[in-house]
């Protein structure tokens, strides 16, 4: 009746910020091109992105999609360079994110990192060491990039928090929210309890005339025994769910239920009125049965949900102001951002690409 690929645990695709959430403090529209050094696929600001880190977190990912049932891409295709795209993308953000954090004086807590390492030890591995440095050899992950990761959340979490500090919702910006969500979000709907017999011929699972047809013949029956409708329910419905209860249902008048069941159930007038004709729904044809009164709708008063919808309100703000102050972060690093020959960002990034010099 009821009607890609997986990048590493290290790609964080920084789910504070781009998810939850750069500009910066500084004006860097004169900022001068950094150099890409020797065996180093990028630059951003003062920091070098490495070949090695590059090339660990491309081989991290590839094995986590592995893990995942995903076919490794091939060499040369274009999966492979969206991949690389990625891998590439989630560096730079890493980057920026740090520069601006240690720009902020935002410290890590290194008793916080072996904190979260260990809880993530519970959770993937069951705290079993030999599970454990499986996890790790299947991922192509090590301890360190795992602590790196937990490192930079906090890094991540502390700008968030700066960024987001003066962010407040009004009582009367959450009253004005109730009164335009009061019908689709803080209502409860009209029910009723019914009784029904569903009439299911060939084919099955499906409504057609046929059902009609024999739903009429039942009705008849019903009218004519109306102190047998358990029996007539156990032998003739096709619903498995209520057969063996008299076909009884508490419906309520949302989409939780078929549209015609529905509307044939609360147009009954009467407690103990019959559908007739009976109703036909995607499921077959229903004689139904009304056992009681309509209970009408309902609303949860504003007092019960006022602290929910000012907590919602809040966090998204803060994320829509989070989202925009990173967005100019990514815009100001573009001119403090190189990339060696062969590397680039995907194609939504506009950052230009310098040749590795040495």
């Amino acid at each position: 009746m009821r009607k890609v690929t997986s990048l590493s645990i290290l790609l964080i695709a920084l789910a504070l910020f781009v998810a939850a959430c750069g500009g910066s403090d500084s004006d860097s529209s004169s900022a001068e091109k950094p150099t890409v050094a020797a065996g180093s696929v990028a630059a951003v600001g003062s920091q070098q992105l490495t070949q090695a880190e590059f090339d660990s977190l491309y081989d991290s990912a590839v094995k986590q999609g592995v893990a995942n049932g995903q076919t490794a891409p091939e060499k040369g295709s274009a999966e492979e360079t969206t991949l690389k795209q990625q891998v590439l993308q989630s560096l730079v953000q890493n980057a920026e994110i740090a520069q601006e954090a240690t720009a902020k004086k935002i410290k890590v807590d290194p008793k916080k990192v072996d904190a979260d390492l260990e809880a993530f030890k519970l959770q993937c591995c069951e705290n079993k060491p030999a599970k454990y440095q499986k996890y790790l050899k299947d991922q192509g992950l090590t301890e360190a990039q795992l602590m790196a990761q937990f490192e930079l959340r906090q890094q991540a979490q502390g700008l968030y928090d700066d960024v987001t500090k003066g962010v407040k919702v009004t009582a009367e910006e959450a009253q004005k929210h109730y009164d335009e969500n009061k019908q689709a979000s803080y209502a409860t709907a009209q029910s009723r309890k019914v009784a029904h017999i569903l009439l299911d011929v060939a084919p099955k699972g499906k409504g057609t005339d046929a059902d009609c047809v024999k739903a009429a013949e039942v009705l008849k029956e019903v009218e004519a025994n109306p102190k047998d409708w358990k029996a007539l329910v156990k032998k003739y419905s096709a619903d498995p769910g209520s057969k063996d209860t008299g076909g009884e249902y508490t419906i309520t008048d949302d989409e939780n239920w078929d549209a015609d069941f529905r509307k044939g159930a609360f147009d009954l007038a009467n407690t103990g009125d019959i559908t007739d004709p009976p109703v036909q729904s995607q499921f077959g044809c229903h004689i139904i049965k009304a056992l009681g009164p309509i209970t009408p709708a309902t609303f949860t008063a504003f007092d019960e949900v006022k602290q929910q919808i000012i907590d919602e309100l809040t966090q998204a703000k803060k994320n829509e102001v989070a989202t925009k102050w990173f967005e100019g972060v990514q815009k100001s690093y573009e001119s403090k951002t190189a990339f060696a020959k062969g590397y680039s960002m995907p194609p939504t990034q506009t950052t230009s690409t310098a040749t590795t010099t040495g």
